[in-house]
């Protein structure tokens, strides 16, 4: 997988199957921070990260911070296909 991004690209559209709770992001804001964090379902310790960057949202929305949860709800057997799932 190559990329053309560079330091001051714009980032790619966001495509999503299903948005489970807040607003739906069409595109990313200039001067707001994201935060994309990957999560499965069958991770243990998600739960409780999860927890603690929702607070940090909280904390530091007022700057801008967005926390972006893509959770997957199934495991590959290789990266390719993970991204292939997340990536649709």
């Amino acid at each position: 997988m190559t990329s053309s991004l560079n330091s001051g690209s714009p980032a790619p559209s966001i495509k999503v199957q299903h948005w489970l709770r807040g607003d739906p992001l069409s595109n990313f804001k200039l001067g707001k921070i994201y935060i994309p964090v990957f999560v499965s379902i069958t991770c243990s310790g998600c739960g409780p990260a999860l927890v603690r960057l929702a607070q940090l949202q909280e904390q530091y929305r007022y700057i801008g911070i967005e926390v972006i949860g893509i959770v997957a709800n199934k495991r590959t057997a290789t990266v390719d296909e993970a991204l292939a799932e997340v990536c649709v």
